[in-house]
């Protein structure tokens, strides 16, 4: 990971060696015999916010895509299952919307976020919050929530008329413009969540038995269960608020590491996120660099994942779960 990092910031139109964008990151970080040149700026200022910014949201959307997984019992579950990525979605849309329409300044990612989380409420109400969780409940009222939000940003693109370029990109999931400030709004909620996830590992080793096993030995299944839900739709919201929607990470990278490694989830979490993280640096490497106009990365992650899906699929059915 740390490689294809050190890698990834040498690459691009300016030419950098790996030992010139090292020495740039390691004089930053310590403050000392820091050169104003282009290149400082380059690594610096461009790149690595963003390198960064993909390894933080692969790794995210892997560990949040782990948890759905185990906590709904369903191999094809990921952080867009229960519709809090299509809530996120529709925050932005609607912000782009008002900022485009009225002129005003709402920044897009704190609305996203708030709309993440109150699709999640809305979610749990419906599914039962305050009795008892089904996960066919959740999954029914995530299809059925999403699909409400769904409606409402094709509406909010139907009014944007000619504008409506500013939000199709911004839903296809991209890395671009990413700042430190974006670093700094990821990481305390990835790296919070990530090791909250891996405490309560063994938790999630006996939920995936179901929650009525769970209770059998001493475990409050449901309570476990929304205290997952949380953890996941929280590191969805932050992700996709930062980055739009970016698919297939979530899915595809923890069927990778149970066919290959482990279902253990003290193992299979932190692998995860490792992997997820490289996942998603190489395919911003792919969507900056072997195309003459950049290419969003989710266009890229559902181009590479799709398929990749489809194989495992079809031919480890009995090996996802």
């Amino acid at each position: 990971m740390i490689l294809i990092l050190l890698i990834s910031v040498t690459l691009g139109e300016a030419s950098i060696s790996i030992s010139e964008g090292l020495g740039i990151i390691y004089n930053q970080v310590l403050q000392k015999n820091v050169p104003d040149g282009i290149h400082t700026a380059i690594v610096w200022d461009l790149r690595l916010p963003r390198i960064l910014c993909g390894l933080l949201i692969g790794a995210g959307l892997a560990v949040s895509g782990v948890i759905f997984q185990s906590v709904l019992r369903n191999p094809l579950a990921d952080p867009y299952t229960i519709g809090v990525s299509t809530g996120a979605a529709f925050g932005a849309v609607l912000s782009i919307y008002i900022n485009m329409v009225y002129g005003l300044f709402i920044p897009i990612t704190p609305i996203a976020f708030i709309f993440a989380i109150l699709t999640l409420i809305i979610i749990l109400k419906i599914a039962g919050f305050n009795h008892t969780l089904h996960t066919s409940r959740l999954i029914l009222a995530g299809i059925i929530v999403g699909s409400i939000f769904s409606a409402g940003i094709s509406l909010l693109k139907s009014m944007a008329g000619e504008d409506v370029s500013a939000m199709v990109f911004w839903l296809m999931g991209r890395l671009s413009a990413k700042s430190w400030t974006d670093v700094l709004i990821l990481f305390p909620f990835i790296s919070i969540g990530i090791i909250i996830a891996f405490v309560m590992a063994d938790d999630l080793d006996v939920l995936t038995l179901g929650i009525n096993e769970a209770k059998s030995v001493g475990l409050d299944g449901e309570k476990s269960v929304r205290k997952f839900l949380i953890i996941g739709a929280l590191l969805t919201a932050v992700c996709v608020s930062i980055s739009g929607v970016i698919g297939f990470v979530g899915l595809i990278v923890p069927h990778f590491i149970r066919m290959g490694f482990t279902a253990k989830h003290r193992y299979l979490i932190p692998l995860s996120a490792v992997v997820g993280g490289v996942v998603l640096m190489l395919s911003d490497n792919i969507s900056r660099l072997l195309f003459q106009v950049e290419i969003p990365v989710g266009v890229i992650t559902t181009l590479i994942g799709g398929p990749f899906f489809i194989y495992i699929y079809m031919h480890k059915k009995g090996q996802i779960l």
